[in-house]
């Protein structure tokens, strides 16, 4: 007697990038038959109409906390995502430690009840398999996190006793089962570490034989300097290199994707060891504070909030933000999509030019005000992207699928703010614009790259094919239905047309309803 078995369904993402009309069998937690299978089942669910394809991997995810405060994940999990590849850019579960752990704890405390009680990945480990998950989870190391952990948030030199307590901690947790590093190196205090920094600490990650993905410094006036910094890095060092959510930030810079390509193809070419992922948005969305020069971020939150107290200090901001962003309808294009507290919930979906307007400020003085009235806890979203050079991104072989997201709700605790679409929407998205809408991409790339590059680049093992013996992720939708709902104006929305989901082979999406299974692992990595 079989778990359950999927009747004549188009099966996608069978060994060698093939198709078949066919069934499919699962008998704990594993595919255990792919082809004609007569066996009983408890469970039979008729696929006639629908694509049955691996569980998509968000490979750049940031559920790191969401997972504990809400367990259901489900954001992703309505999306077809059976597994997170959480700790992107620098900011990570853990290891964790000093102020920033200070820090983290009253937020998380306040705002969600959550306690963080652990210091590391094997007691983050021990903490999901407490909760219980829906989806999946492997996790990265965030050298942000790291280097705040032991440096603080100081514009200094990583060197002896500290320099080496850090490399012990990524060594320590790699050991732990984490997945790789993350950085952040336009976020603090990253931004404050040299290029020789990183490529001592990359090393680290390269002997583990384990991967390296990146923020990189800038997305916009620097960005050519940026892609080569890193990818100099990984030359040095020969650890794999992922780019994250590549883009050309800013009109002005958009014409600079060509030599992005040279310069990723060129080393490629070379041997160095490079992809990339995207989300298909052409708007970004991280804290408003990045409007702000590394020097504000010297100190930690307190110390940027002195600054932003001092109107001296607010001139100089206010000079260097200029040099950066000299056109007024700038900020026509950065909307507030989250705060922390009740004050200034009214100002969420607005822009700041919106917001500054509302309030009778300018720009400058809105957002001051703003980062200084919430502890600088402000979310933005970035209308910076064009979509040609978005196509051109994803259509790249060396480009895989991931949010830039965390699992969130459109109710309860995470049903707040008005978060970027695509929280919602990234992999139903894909598939309705670049599968079946300008049909840029074929089905079987298409599961390349939502799944089977990202359980090949991340060490997923197991995962990511309908082949027998595999983990049973998997997700049923039905082609001519699958869409996303999520817009900016109405981003708490799920996309519709995704039908059934199986993770680890338990049926936790029955009928586009989550069944309240938690069958999700922690991904130790070796």
């Amino acid at each position: 007697m079989l778990d359950a078995v999927i009747k004549n369904s188009t099966l996608f993402g069978l060994p060698g990038g093939k198709s078949a009309v066919a069934d499919l069998g699962i008998r704990d937690g594993r595919i255990c038959a792919v082809g004609k299978v007569e066996a009983q089942a408890h469970r039979v669910v008729d696929g006639t109409g629908y694509y049955t394809l691996p569980g998509f991997v968000d490979c750049h995810s940031h559920s790191d906390y969401y997972l504990l405060i809400d367990p259901s994940a489900a954001g992703k999990l309505r999306q077809g995502v059976t597994t997170e590849v959480g700790g992107n850019c620098g900011y990570s579960s853990a290891p964790i430690a000093g102020d920033i752990l200070k820090v983290r704890r009253e937020a998380y405390k306040e705002q969600f009840g959550l306690d963080l009680d652990w210091k590391d990945f094997a007691e983050y480990w021990a903490r999901l398999k407490q909760k219980g998950s829906a989806v999946n989870y492997a996790g990265l190391i965030g050298y942000n996190t790291v280097r705040a952990s032991v440096l603080g948030s100081k514009d200094v030199r990583a060197e002896g006793e500290g320099k080496e307590k850090m490399k012990a901690a990524i060594r320590e947790n790699l050991a732990q089962g984490a997945a790789g590093m993350s950085v952040g190196l336009v976020y603090p205090p990253a931004c404050f570490a040299t290029k020789e920094e990183m490529t001592e600490m990359v090393a680290e990650v390269q002997k583990a034989g384990k991967i390296f993905t990146t923020h990189i410094r800038s997305e916009g006036q620097t960005l050519v300097e940026s892609i080569e910094e890193v990818i100099e890095i990984a030359r040095r060092t020969g650890v794999k290199l992922q780019i994250s959510h590549l883009k050309t930030a800013g009109k002005d810079n958009w014409h600079k994707l060509d030599r992005v390509f040279e310069l990723i193809e060129s080393g490629r070419a070379q041997g160095v060891d490079i992809e990339c992922d995207r989300y298909p948005y052409t708007a970004s969305n991280t804290g408003l504070q990045v409007v702000l020069p590394d020097w504000a971020f010297d100190g930690g939150r307190d110390a940027i909030l002195e600054r932003l107290k001092d109107s001296a200090t607010r001139a100089k901001l206010k000079e260097e933000i200029l040099k950066n962003h000299p056109e007024p309808e700038y900020w026509d294009t950065v909307m507030v999509s989250q705060v922390a507290t009740r004050l200034n919930y009214d100002m969420q979906g607005l822009t700041v030019r919106q917001g500054s307007e509302a309030r009778g400020k300018d720009p400058f003085t809105f957002i001051f005000d703003l980062l200084l009235e919430e502890k600088t806890e402000v979310e933005a979203i970035y209308f910076c992207m064009n979509e040609s050079n978005m196509d051109r991104i994803i259509l790249k072989d060396y480009v895989m699928v991931g949010s830039d997201a965390g699992a969130r709700s459109v109710d309860g605790p995470l049903g707040i703010g008005r978060p970027h679409p695509r929280t919602f929407g990234t992999f139903p998205r894909f598939f309705r614009e670049y599968v079946f809408g300008k049909k840029l991409v074929s089905m079987a790339d298409a599961v390349h790259k939502t799944s089977t590059a990202a359980c090949e680049r991340f060490g997923l093992e197991k995962r990511g094919l309908l082949a027998e013996g595999y983990h049973a992720d998997i997700v049923m939708f039905h082609p001519e239905r699958v869409a996303d709902t999520a817009g900016y104006e109405n981003p708490l929305s799920y996309p519709r047309g995704i039908d059934y989901v199986w993770v680890n082979g338990v049926l936790t999406l029955d009928k586009g309803e989550y069944t309240g299974a938690c069958a999700g692992r922690g991904l130790e990595i070796p």
